[in-house]
Order: structure tokens, then sequence, then C-alpha cells
């Protein structure tokens, strides 16, 4: 692997381990101070064995597939509310970079805080089951994640974060997940100047889970200011921090900026 991104192996903490206070301390000790360096560098991290099996990642990845080629119609009975989050973001409504063009790509957000504005395709009917038992999963995930954060800055109650975090999928919490699909560019001369996939921009929260297929594409600014492609890496996912968590950390940890550039479609 090519990357400027460090790996990290979260098998000592990951979802595998049921009963976190098993944990062997030295190795959650070893995972705290790699995942410090790297969000201290970097702002991102892959991270492998951390316990979500890739046949569930991929059955995400096909129902979304199947989603984002339905008919547009057919997409738009899903779409989001204008004064919500949750549901159908067709191309050309968002634009991460306001100094540039909509970004080039679709994407479907499951906001579950959202009771009433909740909405999931009816035309697919598999899709609520498969992406909310993927959320529910993410959740655990970043948990865990969110507590190695804590121990890595030395923070008195390790479940500092957790505890900030309480109200995700219960209550006034927008934490959501994003499914995006980037559809083929039918006609390269129909793209505008400076248009791109996704605008640069760094995530406003405390962290974010990112999965990419095997299309790739993603790009993180390192710290000369120039982007570097961060490739796909085999069952592993990537975490990288956001505006909130630099901000509470009084920027000990990074919020990188991100894109996607690119306009090929494989």
């Amino acid at each position: 692997m090519n990357s400027f991104i460090p790996c990290v192996d979260f098998a000592g903490f990951g979802l595998d381990i049921e009963d976190t206070s098993q944990a062997d301390p030295s190795s959650v000790q070893k995972i705290a101070d790699q995942l410090y360096s790297a969000f201290t560098n970097v702002g991102f991290v892959y991270l492998k064995n951390y316990g979500i099996s890739p046949d569930e990642l991929e059955k995400v990845l096909e129902v979304s597939r199947q989603f984002f080629t339905l008919p547009e119609d057919i997409k738009r009975k899903s779409e989001r509310a204008e004064n919500g989050n949750s549901g159908y973001v067709c191309q050309g409504r968002e634009s991460f970079n306001r100094e540039r063009p909509p970004d080039l790509r679709e994407s479907y957000n499951i906001t579950p805080c959202e009771r009433s504005k909740l909405v999931f395709p009816q035309d697919l009917p598999e899709f609520e089951a498969v992406i909310t038992e993927y959320y529910n999963r993410c959740h655990k995930l970043a948990m865990r994640v969110l507590h190695v954060i804590a121990i890595a800055l030395k923070i008195d109650s390790p479940d500092f974060f957790e505890k900030q975090h309480k109200y995700i999928n219960c209550g006034a919490n927008l934490t959501t997940l994003r499914t995006l699909y980037y559809p083929p560019v039918q006609d390269p001369n129909a793209v505008l100047p400076k248009q791109i996939r996704c605008g640069e921009h760094s995530d406003y929260g405390s962290i974010t889970l990112l999965w990419q297929d095997a299309c790739g594409g993603l790009e993180v600014m390192n710290n000369k200011g120039e982007y570097q492609s961060v490739p796909p890496l085999n069952d592993a996912v990537l975490i990288n921090i956001g505006d909130l968590m630099q901000r509470w950390t009084s920027d000990k940890l990074l919020s990188a900026v991100s894109c996607c550039s690119c306009l090929l479609h494989c």
C-alpha cells in the first residue's frame, strides 16, 4: 500500500471483544498511542481488525448499488425534506466547497433521531434492515474509537467522549450514516468549470468512519498543503477527526481537508 495514512491494528479493542473490561490494557494503550500519533500528524488513520466483517460491508454496498441504479423518479420518492437531513439527495443539490459548482454525486442519509422525517425507499424493502443494522454496528465501533481517543489524551474518565455522544440514535444528535454514489459522467462536455465529485472540505463532527469501494477516489491534504490519493485498503476502515474534535482538543487532533476530484468511473 502506498499511502501517507498510518494503519493501526484495532484487534485489541475491536467489536470481536464483547466485554471491553477483558481487553488487555497494554494492547489498548499501544492502540491509543498509535491513534494519537496518526491524529496529531495526519488526522486520518486506517483501522484493521476492527470487528465488522467484509460480508456486512458488502451487503451495504450491494443494497446501495441497487438503490442508486433505480430510475430517478423512483429514487425521488424518498427525497430528503427541505427541513430535514434524512433521505435521498440528488446530484446537484449539495456543494461541499461553495467556490465550486455543485458536487457530481448522489447520497442517501440515515439520521435516526429524525423520527418523523426518517424515510426509506419503499421500492427496495431490504434497504431499511441492512442500513439500520450497519448504522448500529458503526455506532458501536465509533464508541470504541472514542474510548481509545480519551485514553490517548490521558483524560481521567476514558468514557468522557462516549458520554458526550449518549444521544446517538435516541435523542437530539444528528449522527448520520451516508451512503454515496458517484455516477458515470455521460457527457464530459457537460461538466462545469471547476466542478468535481466532492468539493474540498473538513468534516464538522467529532469523528467520521469512512469505507471506500474498490474504485477509491479519496484525496486528503497533507501537512504541506498538497492533496494525496488515499487508496482503499482491503478490510480496513478509515477514521478521521472532525472540526468539533479538533476544537474540543484545542487543536491537538487535526481535522484534515479532503475531496474527490477524479471524474472517471470504474
